[in-house]
Parts: C-alpha cells; sequence; structure tokens
C-alpha cells in the first residue's frame, strides 16, 4: 500500500511542478483536510473540502508572478503518511520581490485518495505528525 501512496503523490506532484492542476487535484478526496504551520503560512487556518483546498492553492499561487515549483523533492514512504520536501517561489504579485522558499508537506492517504495535507516548515515536525520521529 505504501509503494502505491509515494507513487500516487509523486504523479500529483510532477503534475502540479507542469502547472497541470488539475490532474495534481484529481486524487484528493471530496473531505479532504488541509493545515498549514502558521510559521510557514500565518494566514492559513485549517482548510476542509476538495473545492476549498482547490480555492486555497488558486489563492496561494495567483499571489506570485512567475510561480514555480520543482524537484526533484525527497519523498519519504511513511506508510499511509507520504512526506515530500519541496522548494517553491516566485516574484510576489504585489511587492514584486522574489522569493523562494523550502517547506515539508506531510501528506495521508485513504485508498488512493490524500485525506489530509499538513504543510510544515521542516522534516522533523512532518514526521512528527505522521507519528514518526527522525
Amino acid at each position: 500500500m505504501s509503494e502505491e501512496n509515494v507513487e500516487t503523490i509523486s504523479r500529483v506532484l510532477d503534475a502540479y511542478n507542469q502547472g497541470d492542476y488539475e490532474t495534481s487535484t484529481a486524487a484528493l478526496d471530496p473531505d479532504v483536510e488541509m493545515w498549514a504551520d502558521p510559521r510557514a503560512f500565518p494566514d492559513a487556518g485549517p482548510v476542509q473540502g476538495r473545492d476549498a483546498v482547490i480555492s486555497w492553492f488558486t489563492s496561494f499561487i495567483s499571489s506570485f508572478d512567475d510561480y514555480w515549483s520543482a524537484g526533484p523533492y525527497e519523498l519519504i514512504d511513511a506508510g499511509v503518511w507520504v512526506i515530500v520536501v519541496l522548494r517553491s517561489g516566485g516574484r510576489g504579485r504585489t511587492s514584486g520581490v522574489p522569493v523562494a522558499q523550502g517547506w515539508t508537506v506531510a501528506y495521508k492517504l485513504r485508498d488512493g485518495k490524500i485525506v489530509r495535507m499538513e504543510m510544515h516548515p521542516d522534516v522533523a515536525r512532518a514526521l512528527k505528525a505522521a507519528g514518526l520521529s527522525e
């Protein structure tokens, strides 16, 4: 099961990095929950449901000119969780300031669907969220 989860997340990330957001969101469960650490995303509270998660990401991406997200990224197989270390950035649409950020996302999957996403500023916190430690 965990190998299938890693493959699912790898496909999602590849589509996301290519700007194919429809394919990248196909694995979201209708009741997916998303949480972002306020240290990395101060304005992000808990987000519930596929449409709300897509709306959050649409707003996030549109806050940049020249947004990018790219591999290579590290994928950590943690059973029902897949931990991903990645980088993204762009030029702030309002400020014009170029930014780049490394972050870690913990994806929890059930029956091939993403049921929970947690965005963390580092691997240790993401592993802890998945009930593991480094």
